[in-house]
């Protein structure tokens, strides 16, 4: 099974009550057009891209606008049946997931606020995951 997406929307937001209006996760206004940075852990969104609204309005940043790391990977199950006389059978099963052990990032920090904003501290998925098993019919 191969599975891939692409990633999740992203608003950049502060917590801080800029418009006074009581609204929580206010937007920012976006002042670059791009707002990537080099798009790795630790540079996924660019600060600069991203300015506080004047006081007592709300910034002009587009909700959903930024797409985040899309995800992929690849599941595989390997199985053979083993006849052992009229009644009796041996399955022996092999499973991988995340076979090629792809790193998937997470979605990057969207607070402005905090000191790692842009960066990326989670994983999205497993890593790789390899199980054997062994099943005896009678």
């Amino acid at each position: 099974i191969i599975g891939a997406r692409s990633g999740s929307w992203l608003t950049v937001t502060t917590a801080r009550d800029i418009a006074g209006s009581g609204i929580s996760a206010q937007r920012l206004n976006q002042v670059l057009d791009d707002p990537y940075g080099a798009k790795t852990i630790s540079n996924y969104l660019n600060p600069a891209a991203f300015v506080y609204p004047a006081a007592g309005t709300l910034g002009n940043h587009t909700i959903n606008s930024i797409k985040g790391p899309g995800f992929r990977t690849v599941d595989v199950a390997l199985s053979r049946l083993i006849p052992l006389g009229a009644t009796q059978n041996l399955e022996l099963r092999m499973e991988a997931f995340n076979l090629l052990n792809t790193f998937n990032l997470g979605a990057p920090v969207t607070n402005y606020d905090v000191g790692n904003f842009g960066q990326i501290n989670t994983m999205s998925g497993d890593p790789r995951i390899m199980q054997l098993a062994v099943k005896y019919a009678f």
